[in-house]
């Protein structure tokens, strides 16, 4: 006889399942059936961790909070100038990218839709605090002289997301570009805010 899963890990298979899917279709496609079908439930045993796909939509908004979350926990953690973590902080972000390539599908979707304002404002919320922590950074480093303090932080936080965005989008097409370009741009966005 099987053993059963932990609730826990159960919402993690239904979650991880979802990030497959969204990936490959997109999150306008995800759907209940597919999801039990990835990770071979019948849909009646997601319904037991999840009362719709709602839920699992708001799971992967948090699923995507907590990964940018850990990012800047690792990059806080480093005792060096901000450029330095400024850099390291757009590394975890592009290998983020590359291994989870359902993340800018779901943020794309939801910003781009006012289907469901609540999900909207949700996924807003997690990429405001990202850049609220990448300013924190900007400052830091005009404080210590190594950012030019003539530059607008927040326009510059901007800026740094907004430069791994297209290389998000490209390489759904073409996945060389993580390879080429995430190097090309870093040097243009250093360039950028260096004093």
């Amino acid at each position: 006889m099987r053993s059963r899963k932990s609730t826990e890990v159960r919402k993690e298979e239904i979650v991880r399942a979802a990030l497959v899917i969204v990936e490959q279709n997109g999150l306008d496609k995800l759907n209940i059936n597919d999801i039990a079908a990835e990770i071979k439930l019948v849909p009646a045993a997601i319904y037991r961790h999840f009362k719709g796909k709602e839920e699992i939509i708001a799971a992967l908004i948090d699923f995507t909070d907590k990964c940018l979350r850990t990012n800047l926990s690792q990059v806080n953690a480093i005792h060096d100038t901000s450029i330095v973590k400024l850099r390291y902080l757009f590394e975890l972000h592009v290998a983020l990218l590359k291994e989870e390539g359902a993340i800018p599908r779901i943020l794309f979707y939801l910003l781009g839709s006012d289907r469901n304002p609540e999900f909207k404002a949700s996924m807003l919320s997690v990429v405001g605090f990202y850049v609220q922590d990448i300013k924190k950074l900007l400052l830091q480093g005009q404080e210590n002289g190594e950012i030019n303090p003539d530059i607008d932080v927040t326009a510059a936080a901007m800026l740094f997301l907004g430069m791994i965005q297209p290389l998000a989008i490209l390489s759904q097409v073409d996945k060389e570009m993580f390879a080429e370009y995430p190097a090309k741009l870093w040097y243009s966005y250093q360039r950028s805010i260096a004093n």
